[in-house]
């Protein structure tokens, strides 16, 4: 049964608001990271510093669930972050990505009627294809249509995490120490094969990198992946997701603030407009999980 709603402790309340920080700074640094080095090779010295911190945390999953967890690995893994950089990379504003980001939350809704038969009401739908409209409807500001590839690219990356989100849920408690080092162990071998294999000037680049992209990296790495997954894990396991998804929802604003202001990204009303849609869209969805739950 779940559990009866309760109001937030002061301190949850703090780490919450904390996530969307955390991520919204993140954004930033993550496209700073990507324009000094290639992508392939900025998401597997990211993941390097995730693996030196939970490598000792490995453990192997549950006998007869390593096809299953294998193919979470790689959709959450190489998958969505491998295209999600090569995505940023292209971008030459980084607001429409940002919004491009949201779209796990209602792919995953898609994903789980399809994988796992759940019911999905009518005002779930509705969010999920509010957000795909919010997300389509950006592209008809010229500043964006000018780089729909790379919107097209996060948005996969996206809907590849909603995928691999759903499998999460299919797989079961998992220890959230043993699966980020599990992703980190996926996605550094395979980024750092694929870097060799389609990118050039690693050394060079790496050489010429300003102090700032290797804190950008260490801070995507050690905060934004261990830290900010570790507060959200523990506050999943106490409070509805419903409850806490609309607060996650500061992301893009922390990150549209910041393109604004230090990259000096123009934010078109078509863009705000967009934006709007995505984010009321996935608020739909939290909305009619929340009310699923009451009802329950």
């Amino acid at each position: 049964m779940t559990p009866p709603s309760r109001a937030f402790a002061p301190l949850d309340l703090l780490q919450l608001l904390s996530i969307a920080l955390i991520w919204g700074v993140n954004n930033i640094l993550a496209k700073i990271a990507v324009d000094a080095l290639p992508a392939m090779m900025t998401v597997a010295l990211r993941f390097i510093f995730v693996l030196a911190v939970l490598a000792m945390f490995i453990r192997p999953p549950p006998r007869g669930q390593w096809p299953l967890f294998a193919l979470m690995l790689a959709f959450i893994g190489p998958v969505h972050f491998g295209i999600q950089y090569v995505g940023l990379k292209l971008a030459t504003d980084i607001a429409p990505m940002v919004v491009a980001m949201q779209l796990w939350a209602p792919a995953s809704v898609v994903f789980a009627a399809l994988l796992l038969k759940e019911r999905i009401s009518p005002l779930r739908w509705a969010g999920v294809t509010v957000a795909f409209l919010g997300t389509a409807s950006m592209n008809f500001d010229p500043a964006v249509f000018a780089q729909g590839g790379a919107l097209a690219l996060v948005a996969l990356a996206s809907v590849s995490y909603g995928f691999g989100a759903v499998l999460v849920r299919k797989l079961g408690a998992m220890d959230v120490w043993s699966t980020q080092a599990w992703i980190a162990l996926s996605i550094v071998p395979t980024m750092v094969s694929a870097s060799l294999l389609f990118e050039i000037g690693q050394v060079e680049a790496a050489q010429n990198a300003h102090w700032i992209v290797w804190a950008a990296l260490i801070f995507g790495g050690l905060i934004s992946s261990i830290v900010a997954n570790a507060f959200l894990f523990r506050l999943v396991q106490k409070y509805e997701v419903s409850r806490t998804t609309p607060y996650l929802l500061l992301t893009p604003v922390i990150s549209f603030t910041l393109a604004a202001v230090v990259l000096h990204n123009q934010i078109t009303p078509q863009i705000l407009f967009g934006a709007a849609l995505t984010i009321g869209g996935v608020l739909l969805v939290a909305l009619a999980e929340r009310r699923l739950r009451a009802a329950a």
